[in-house]
């Protein structure tokens, strides 16, 4: 049974620069009403497939955009059709400027886990992120959210913004660990095709989703999405979703790369992530995915569960869902959701799942333990490096990996690449556990696509 809901609410009041999740700026009224009639149809038809729910995650879009009584109306539902774990981690994105003392309230009385979109402290780079507010909203609302009860918060940085020096990522860190957090996000910029920095920084390289591996399951906001192309870079378009976290922590060096080649901003980019584990370290939070840093005991239990490929249901238009076997994403376009249109499925067979679990487990600081993968999948890890051997001979997938990591022969099989992993020292085995080493964590990117 599923455990595990991720709800994508579509709607925000204007679209972020950087920002190439499925969004709805300014909806009417009857968009929302729309939406929520529509999430009761979905519950009720597919609560049947859940046991007790451990955890829940509201994303976006932004969530508290909707009225008080409109988000009444969506923890109600949501109450309706799933039997809730008393102590279940339910969790709900929130842009400061968004919440109200009235929101507040409703949120404590249903949610115990806050996500601050804050991105910056600088006003200069929330303009050029597109940020709306001031940088006072941000702790008017983490004001309003421990008042009512919730201590549980965390936030969302971003670095490598065009403009930004490691001095100015640095002073943007200080100011998040004096605010009483919990949990940071902390993501390199990534400038993707169609949004409004892609049109504005011709000088920068921009992503194109449809051009990569798509294999590889870092591709879009986990599966969080951009909506446009492969079953992959859909999904990773919910935070909470095995796609979209793949894609919305990608690894800082690719981000931002200029097209002349100057390795100016990889370089800092590289240096603004080394920087963020070393201040946040001091400061008590332990980095314990590529991106993702918190206090002990406040790891995203939500994320976590999926990182190491347990299953969920996604809900909203863009959402992706795995019951074990099959993926499935609805479509990215509101109106098509609300009259029905047919999710993208994708049908998973247990080697691919597999590899796909094991190269998302290695995105956390502590990787694998054996016997839990064995567990999990079904697989013993030396089994699955043969399924490996078995399925990745061919000569033209070698070469691309060659071509990108500029490491290995075309003629070496899986093992081999494995042990050149090591060798680099990307990867440690022990008796017990695989893990990436910080180097590996760094370069997940490249980790990811010999071994998918």
């Amino acid at each position: 049974m599923i455990k595990r809901l991720y709800i994508h609410v579509p709607f925000c009041a204007s679209k972020c620069g950087y920002c190439a999740f499925y969004s709805l700026p300014s909806p009417t009224p009857a968009d929302i009403g729309s939406y929520l009639e529509k999430l009761e149809q979905d519950f009720k038809s597919s609560s049947h497939l859940c046991g007790k729910i451990e955890s829940i995650f509201i994303g976006g879009g932004t969530p508290t955009f909707l009225s008080a009584d409109h988000l009444i109306k969506l923890f109600s539902l949501i109450n309706s059709f799933f039997d809730i774990s008393a102590s279940a981690e339910i969790s709900i994105e929130c842009n400061p400027e968004t919440l109200t003392s009235e929101k507040a309230r409703i949120i404590a009385k249903f949610a115990n886990r806050v996500s601050l979109g804050i991105q910056s402290f600088n006003p200069k780079f929330r303009s050029i992120l597109g940020r709306q507010g001031s940088v006072s909203t941000i702790k008017k609302a983490i004001s309003l959210l421990t008042k009512n009860g919730i201590s549980n918060i965390g936030c969302d940085l971003i670095y490598a913004v065009p403009g930004q020096s490691p001095e100015d990522w640095q002073r943007d860190l200080e100011k998040a660990v004096s605010l009483p957090l919990k949990h940071i996000s902390a993501y390199s910029l990534t400038i993707e095709e169609g949004t409004r920095l892609a049109e504005e920084n011709s000088k920068f390289e921009i992503r194109n989703p449809k051009f990569e591996n798509k294999n590889n399951p870092d591709t879009r906001h986990q599966i969080p999405d951009v909506r446009r192309q492969t079953t992959e870079d859909r999904q990773a378009d919910a935070p909470a979703s095995l796609g979209n976290y793949a894609r919305a922590s990608r690894r800082p060096g690719f981000v931002g790369k200029l097209r002349q080649g100057k390795p100016t901003t990889i370089d800092c980019s590289i240096k603004m992530w080394n920087l963020a584990g070393t201040v946040l370290k001091k400061h008590g939070f332990h980095r314990y995915e590529i991106s993702n840093y918190a206090k002990c005991g406040f790891e995203c239990r939500h994320n976590l569960e999926i990182w190491y490929g347990d299953k969920y249901l996604g809900f909203g238009p863009a959402a992706a869902s795995f019951d074990g076997e099959k993926r499935w994403t609805n479509v990215s376009d509101l109106e098509k959701w609300l009259s029905g249109a047919e999710p993208e499925i994708d049908l998973i067979p247990p080697e691919k799942r597999a590899r796909e679990i094991f190269v998302m487990g290695l995105r956390t600081s502590q990787g694998w333990d054996k016997k839990y993968f064995q567990m999990k999948t079904g697989f013993t890890t030396e089994a699955f490096n043969s399924k490996l051997n078995e399925c990745n001979t061919g000569p033209g997938r070698l070469w691309r990996r060659r071509r990108r990591v500029n490491i290995l022969p075309v003629d070496l099989k899986f093992n081999s690449l494995y042990d050149e992993l090591k060798t680099q020292k990307l990867v440690r085995e022990t008796d017990n556990k695989i893990c990436c080493t910080r180097k590996g964590l760094l370069l997940w990117n490249e980790v990811a696509e010999i071994l998918i």
